[in-house]
């Protein structure tokens, strides 16, 4: 019974000591000074250490630690572990003996760099390339039918030539005057000329005279209505907004008046040529012309710019 009693008097005196070494731990700080207590109370703010005569220490950061003592922390206290471990520095055995990150990039396909010593060849070597040369080749074109339209030559003429000189032959059409077509007056001396002799054995008769034939009669008829055709063309007359309200007032009207009741207008643009009775009105950069269409009419919109000849004459001409 003694000897039992002895034994746990031994034991008992072991957990104390080991308690009491444990709560008279020292920890060394940065400073060079040295905490000696029980540590309890860890947070991520540090830790608060009770002294052996029972007084508490202020809160220490953890990082006013040594790694030594922090490192003994995390053995004594592994609820605290989380708290010490960003502030823990790895050793450097521990660091030799972890494999060296490497680092590969990835490879991607890249596209080759154009060859500096291409020259001009180098605008053909890609599909895009080429589509922009065919686009800007047909918007020459298409610059040279708008020139020619609006210096009044002939389409083909222009067209061909941008076709043949990009770029420089519609600049050189864009800089030539406007081409003034002839009037119905030089164009019938003309003829005369050509055709003198036919011309000269016509003489005008009367067509209530007895010696009217049919063919006089008929050249007659044209000269009368020909000398009644008011005629207006591009370079001597600006198509416009004004030029149309001022010189075809009277067709603008719903009824037109006694003066244009018996006459129509003849309007000859670059998409055809165009016979109505009346304006139905006059827009900006356009006019809207009422032709007759068997026993119903329609309206056809002409632009400004396709204009080349406007003509007032008798419903007979």
């Amino acid at each position: 019974m003694i000897r039992w009693f002895a034994f746990a008097l031994a034991m008992i005196a072991l957990s104390v000591g080991g308690l009491l070494s444990a709560r008279a731990a020292s920890y060394s700080l940065n400073d060079g000074t040295t905490l000696e207590g029980e540590p309890i109370s860890p947070t991520a703010q540090g830790l608060v250490v009770k002294k052996a005569d029972g007084s508490f220490a202020p809160r220490v950061g953890w990082t006013n630690f040594t790694q030594q003592a922090l490192k003994d922390f995390v053995k004594q206290q592994p609820k605290a572990k989380a708290f010490i471990e960003p502030f823990l520095e790895e050793d450097e055995s521990d660091a030799e003996k972890k494999p060296a990150l490497i680092i590969k990039p990835k490879e991607h396909a890249r596209l080759d760099r154009p060859d500096p010593k291409a020259g001009m060849g180098a605008l053909f070597s890609s599909g895009l390339s080429l589509l922009l040369i065919l686009l800007v080749y047909a918007g020459n074109i298409y610059a040279g039918f708008e020139i020619a339209i609006f210096r009044n030559y002939h389409p083909g003429l222009v067209c061909g030539i941008a076709a043949v000189a990009p770029v420089i032959g519609p600049a050189i059409f864009l800089c030539l005057p406007p081409r003034l077509q002839k009037s119905l007056d030089e164009l019938a001396a003309e003829s005369m000329s050509e055709h003198g002799g036919e011309v000269t054995q016509l003489s005008y008769v009367h067509p209530g005279s007895q010696e009217a034939t049919p063919e006089a009669q008929a050249a007659a008829e044209k000269a009368a209505a020909e000398s009644l055709v008011t005629v207006y063309q591009r370079g001597k007359t600006s198509f416009n907004r004004r030029f149309f309200e001022t010189k075809f007032a009277g067709f603008l009207k719903v009824v037109p008046g006694d003066a244009e009741k018996d006459k129509e207008i003849y309007v000859k643009s670059s998409r055809g040529e165009y016979v109505g009775h009346r304006l139905t009105r006059v827009q900006g950069n356009e006019i809207i012309l009422q032709v007759q269409k068997g026993e119903a009419t329609s309206d056809v919109i002409i632009p400004f710019p396709e204009i080349v000849e406007v003509q007032v004459r008798p419903r007979s001409a």
